[in-house]
């Protein structure tokens, strides 16, 4: 495949018809914008976002026909972007008004799934039939009032109210959490300006930042370097524990960083994709990103893209003419064509991944930002194989996860907390106290019939009481998350680590060894921690050989496997007791394991299913 760009004459002709049809409508075009009578000269931004363009007043709003400068900043709009004003804004007329209901009903305004399932694990289910939920309509229940401190900073309605650029811990900002760039110059300019005393700053820095297709990772950190902390894992970073004032050992070398908000990392192994150079927007799309319409109950709903989409023996693909507007638009804008004889590469759904194009000599994925187009590789054979059908990418590919099994929560009425949905110091405050934070491979789980990868999403116990002296109001939840780690790794994890781990199996830290005797053999499982209140070991999803009863997940189609799905993972295991996985008959079993099992020697020894322990 070769990547066609545009000649420059050409790509001026798309760019200015583009220009046209983004522009807003002429009473407000530049030459009838008063404000670049004094805002003059202003540098950082371009094509049809450029004062040229649109003037100042498209973005900013004021009256651009006032002559005196009360009156022309009378309304004015200080940070453009952010969902409250967004439709008069970054939406209106001519601009992105299709874009802007998209994002604001998008899973990250919304927030809909965390709330939903706080709510349910803390007593306060919504009732059936009830709106989806919305970061924006909270009440102050105790569910609520446990999201409004802990939880809703991180959704798109929340203000970004200040000038300045996306850092490691910005939250929310509306369309400006992602598009906003501050280059060296804007940012030099902010500086000295911020630097001046207020009777002395000019109206506004003439270096102003610009406005990018292209989003940096650095825009996704502040939000998802927590909870799932997708963000840190993918770049090779797992949270430590440290307690409040000490700094680790190590601290300031490569091993251990600490981020902005004060917390430590330390070094494990990055996301091959990170390694070879791929950004977050190099996989997730425009409609995962920005929402495709229509609200979503869970984020699930609003992914669009899998592993398999691009690896696949032959990814999905549409031909140029058959493209959606909004791909043309996006291509254009990068100053991509195909070749002929190339496609544009789908999901298996349907959906555009306009960086992948698909040609006679295979798939490759162009980088966004630098237009560079690496081969994409399809599956392996055992990735294929029937005994791995029902099994997705991320279960043996997953290097690791982030793992906390413990945390107490309790409400302080004598504290202050910050409300985010208030934007408020409120009085009494939340207090969690986490467990050990630990890096290890996922354990697996099933959703919809496919094997996942799942950590502990609530091994909680949580006093709903916000009444000082008043008796505790204790709840206990055991709820593994499914989570996609984003630890990707080309080898996978071995066969056993699989088929004869505890932690994979659901079961926690311990020792899981088969004990064979002639022709059979039981499994024996001894816990390294000791049971909380439900009877179940501190780490585990699930007893050994035994059904889970009850919620089990943070999602109501997950859980871990039953007793059956243990014994044959478990049979597996047995055979890898003395065969190694990569072995001629192990090879042979994945195509066919009942006929592998039937014509095994009469020395293997195979599980005897009795009482469990």
């Amino acid at each position: 495949m070769r990547i066609v760009r545009l000649p420059a004459a050409a790509l001026a002709a798309v760019l200015a018809l583009l220009s046209a049809t983004l522009a807003p409508p002429p009473a407000a075009a530049a030459p009838a914008d008063g404000c670049l009578a004094c805002h003059a000269g202003v540098t950082g931004l371009e094509g049809p976002h450029a004062p040229a363009a649109i003037g100042c007043a498209a973005c900013h709003a004021g009256d651009a026909q006032a002559k005196e400068k009360a009156a022309a900043h009378a309304g004015m709009v200080l940070v453009p972007g952010n969902l409250a004003d967004a439709a008069r804004t970054c939406g209106r007329g001519g601009c992105h008004e299709a874009i802007v209901p998209r994002v604001e009903r998008s899973i990250m305004s919304t927030m809909a799934g965390v709330i939903a399932v706080d709510r349910a694990a803390l007593g306060e289910p919504d009732p059936p039939g009830a709106p989806l939920p919305h970061a924006q309509r909270l009440g102050h229940g105790v569910a609520d009032s446990h999201l409004r401190e802990l939880c809703v900073g991180c959704h798109l309605g929340q203000p970004k109210t200040q000038w300045g650029p996306v850092t490691e811990e910005s939250q929310g900002g509306g369309c400006n959490a992602c598009h906003l760039e501050y280059g060296g110059a804007a940012a030099r300019a902010l500086a000295a300006y911020l630097a001046l005393p207020a009777a002395q700053r000019p109206s506004a820095p003439a270096a102003h930042p610009s406005l990018t297709l292209n989003p940096r990772n650095a825009h996704c950190f502040g939000c998802h370097s927590r909870s799932g902390r997708i963000a840190l894992g993918y770049e090779g970073w797992h949270e430590m524990r440290v307690p409040e004032g000490e700094r680790p050992a190590g601290a300031g070398t490569p091993r251990v960083r600490e981020l902005a908000d004060g917390r430590f990392v330390e070094k494990v192994v990055a996301d091959v994709h990170h390694e070879r150079g791929l950004e977050c927007i190099d996989c997730h799309t425009a409609n995962e990103l920005m929402g495709a319409g229509a609200e979503v109950a869970r984020k699930h709903q609003q992914q669009r893209i899998g592993c398999a989409d691009c690896h696949a023996a032959k990814p999905a693909s549409v031909p140029a003419e058959a493209r959606d507007p909004e791909s043309v638009k996006l291509m254009a804008l990068r100053g991509w064509t195909l070749a002929p004889g190339e496609r544009m590469g789908t999901t298996r759904d349907g959906d555009p991944i306009v960086n992948l194009v698909v040609g006679a000599d295979g798939a490759k994925l162009r980088r966004k930002r630098t237009g560079e187009a690496r081969p994409v590789k399809a599956p392996a054979a055992a990735c294929t194989a029937p005994a791995h059908v029902r099994v997705a990418c991320a279960s043996c590919h997953s290097a690791w996860a982030p793992r906390c099994a413990s945390c107490h929560t309790q409400f302080d009425p004598a504290g202050e907390g910050f409300d985010h949905a208030a934007q408020a110091w409120v009085k009494g405050t939340w207090n969690e106290t986490a467990g050990p934070f630990e890096a290890k491979p996922p354990t697996l789980g099933v959703v919809a019939g496919a094997v996942e990868t799942f950590v502990p999403g609530m091994v909680m116990t949580f006093d709903r009481n916000r009444t000082a002296g008043a008796k505790p109001q204790t709840v206990f939840r055991r709820l593994y998350a499914k989570l996609s780690p984003h630890t990707t790794r080309r080898e996978a994890r071995a066969c056993a680590s699989c088929h004869a781990d505890p932690v994979a199996l659901g079961y926690g830290e311990g020792e899981l060894r088969f004990e064979a005797k002639g022709a059979s053999g039981r499994w024996r499982f001894r816990p390294a921690r000791e049971p909380l209140r439900d009877g179940l070991p501190a780490d585990a999803w699930t007893g050994f050989l035994k059904d889970r009863k009850g919620p089990a997940s943070t999602r109501e189609d997950a859980r871990p496997f039953t007793v059956a799905g243990q014994r044959r993972v478990l049979t597996v295991g047995a055979c890898l007791a003395c065969h190694e996985g990569d072995s001629p008959v192990m090879r042979r079993a994945l195509a066919d394991f009942a006929g592998t099992l039937a014509a095994r020697s009469p020395k293997c020894a195979l599980p005897a299913w009795g009482g469990g322990r």
